[in-house]
């Protein structure tokens, strides 16, 4: 029972981060139009960063939508191995990683349009993604090194059996 309410809110989820980035997506389409309708280049350039922001976004939510459906609800299993573990987690942040560069991209030209000082916040966010980067390269590297040590499947088996005999508390 529990485990169905939960399956039901994941898709709940998921079903509402994806017409989230429907919306996020015809929210970029119009903003583009309304920027082709002022006749005003300044206006459009505004129009068209401002709907790739919306888009990159909009993108960020699917594929966060796109996880949860196929890792909480498609699959029955919790993830056991860590080639499993290292696979999903790396492409859920590689999908961060991705929207937040084209996100400090998309500031960094829209800080090319004003003052200097508007320039921080982009360099300080690619910095972020620079870092992030960094630390899946080293998350990668410690999960690979941590599936090549051999486990004997009898000993995990043996030590699932004895956690099952002792006394919960």
């Amino acid at each position: 029972m529990f485990e169905s309410a939960t399956r039901g809110m994941y898709l709940l989820a998921a079903v509402t981060l994806g017409l989230f980035a429907l919306l996020f997506i015809g929210l970029s389409a119009l903003t583009v139009v309304e920027g082709v309708v002022a006749l005003d280049s300044a206006v459009l350039t505004a129009a068209m960063l401002d709907g790739v922001g919306l888009i990159v976004l909009a993108i960020a939510v699917f594929e966060i939508a796109k996880y949860l459906y196929e890792e909480e609800i498609v699959r029955e299993r919790e993830l056991r191995r860590a080639d499993e573990a290292r696979r999903t987690l790396t492409k859920f942040l590689t999908t961060i990683i991705i929207a937040a560069s084209l996100e400090g991209l998309v500031l960094v030209f829209e800080a090319r349009t004003s003052e200097i000082s508007a320039i921080i916040y982009p360099v300080m966010l690619l910095g972020v993604v620079t870092l992030l980067v960094v630390g899946l390269g080293a998350f990668q590297w410690m999960a690979r090194t941590a599936e090549s040590i051999p486990v004997d499947p009898r000993a995990s088996e043996a030590d699932e059996a004895e956690a099952d005999k002792r006394p919960e508390g």
